[in-house]
């Protein structure tokens, strides 16, 4: 394609956000670095704001923004809970760069292109789906005077209208993207602080999509059904550099399911071993991952593997047919088997509230999670928008929260069959607190044999004792301009 102007300057921002209570950590987009690494290597010039990691999100972020003078400023959102402050902050940098071309990208803006455009005036154009080839094709139209609306992979206004250019390429192997741009950031930030875990801990992510059909997933519609991953080798090569250049030992792989191909699950093991490196690292799996790479387990554990997050989600078959999973409760038995036998820890993911749900199929799942998992995430079924569930439930009148920012899995969004959203609500916090104020937890913490049991379960008793003190948690930046209203907005902007 050939570089791009080298004094073109692109802003790219990951605005502010309220970190989730029981984590209490922040992860960098690893899109954005990656779109920032892929233009640097055209030759722009970039500047990346993690807002989050801001000592005064807003007001920081506010004053970068008015002194970039940059020519295109990229706004990402990879989640729908995520939203509200991303189009906050497109509001914003339109008040403060009014000479900008603003560009907004990720899955929320991809799957909401019509009405996002329709609603927020202040946006010039959204990337579809995957950024790298199509917002540098875009930099490069603008760059030399086009307006850059025949440019494939992007919607825009058109006096009044919605026009998408369809979908961009994709890259064919994500071997050819360079490393992210980690550079561009401050690697020692607070906010990357692992609770819990601590600075050696960092997320990765390895891979793009996922080749499941899961009603309520929104990946699945971003990334069209297909799945692509860096080849082991490369993941390994990551590994090491976090390792060596910012002492990084323990890894969490932020995707759908790391290990997704057993071809490229054997050569990272391969590769791993070949290394050296001693780490450790968890996952987020499917069933029939774990049941098809059995022969696999063993050699994870001796490298570093210590916990599997496994989407289980239901054990109840109406439920588990309506989210289109291809799995059952004893496929489900075998997986837990099979990490067990390795003394590798079981963190059992399942959702609650779908319109089959009542209060028998939560104890039912409960009980069965409960005796044979290490760790439970019981999060509410959240119909994002831009899935076939979230669609049904919309046209079926079952949606009761229209506050995007409320789709983070822990808020009550629609009703069930038998319940109430905020019945759903209730019982999902009495049965995580019955899992987390079990004595093999609450004891775990001191005396459990197992170091990693027992970080996860000190984890659990600042919780409890949080929540018996009546003092929760408190984000350490979270500064009286988060979640900015309309006057304090208007402060804002005249300030800088």
């Amino acid at each position: 394609m050939g570089t791009l102007q080298k004094n073109m300057k692109v802003l790219l921002i990951d605005p502010p956000h309220r970190l989730f209570p029981g984590l209490r950590m922040w992860a960098p987009s690893f899109g954005l670095l990656q779109l920032a690494a892929y233009l640097e290597r055209e030759g722009v010039e970039v500047k990346v704001v993690d807002a989050t990691t801001l000592q005064h999100p807003w007001r920081d972020l506010a004053s970068l923004v008015s002194a970039s003078k940059a020519e295109i400023i990229g706004i990402t959102c990879s989640a729908t809970s995520l939203s509200p402050e991303a189009i906050q902050t497109l509001y914003l940098c339109r008040r403060l760069s009014p000479q900008s071309v603003i560009v907004a990208g990720g899955s929320h803006f991809t799957l909401m292109a019509e009405t996002i455009l329709q609603e927020v005036k202040e946006l010039d154009y959204i990337v579809l789906g995957e950024g790298e080839i199509v917002f540098s094709r875009l930099l490069k139209k603008l760059w030399s005077g086009e307006d850059g609306k025949d440019a494939q992979g992007v919607a825009y206004r058109d006096n009044g209208k919605i026009i998408r250019n369809g979908r961009g390429p994709t890259i064919s192997s994500l071997d050819s993207l360079p490393l992210p741009a980690y550079h561009l950031i401050n690697m020692e930030s607070e906010a990357y602080y692992w609770h819990g875990m601590g600075r050696r801990a960092f997320g990765l992510s390895t891979s793009r999509g996922c080749g499941d059909r899961c009603a309520y997933c929104s990946e699945t519609r971003f990334w069209e059904g297909i799945w692509r991953g860096r080849g082991g080798k490369k993941v390994v090569e990551e590994i090491s550099f976090l390792y060596h250049q910012h002492g990084k030992s323990l890894f969490v792989f932020n995707e759908n399911t790391f290990n997704w191909s057993r071809r490229r699950m054997e050569e990272f093991l391969d590769e791993l071993g070949k290394s050296g490196l001693r780490i450790h690292f968890w996952f987020q799996s499917r069933i029939k991952d774990i049941l098809r790479d059995e022969d696999l387990i063993p050699e994870m554990k001796r490298l570093g593997l210590y916990e599997v997050m496994l989407g289980i989600e239901s054990i109840h078959p109406n439920v588990l047919d309506r989210y289109e999973k291809r799995q059952s409760r004893e496929m489900a038995q075998k997986a837990i088997d099979i990490l067990r036998k390795n003394d590798i820890m079981v963190m059992a993911n399942i959702m609650f509230g779908d319109w089959e749900d009542s209060e028998e199929t939560l104890k039912e799942v409960f009980r069965f999670v409960k005796r044979q998992s290490d760790f439970l995430v019981l999060t509410m079924t959240t119909p994002l928008p831009g899935t076939r569930y979230f669609e049904e439930a919309e046209r079926l009148g079952r949606i009761r929260e229209q506050d995007f920012g409320k789709y983070d899995f822990m808020h009550p969004v629609m009703d069930t069959k038998f319940l109430s959203s905020e019945e759903v609500h209730r019982l999902q916090q009495s049965y995580l607190k019955k899992y987390y104020t079990q004595p093999k937890i609450l004891l775990g913490g001191f005396f459990n044999p197992n170091p990693f049991k027992r970080m996860a379960y000190r984890l659990i008793l600042r919780y409890v004792w949080e929540n018996a003190t009546k003092r929760p948690w408190k984000q350490p930046n979270l500064d009286d301009r988060f979640g900015v209203t309309s006057s304090e907005f208007n402060i804002l902007t005249k300030e800088i």
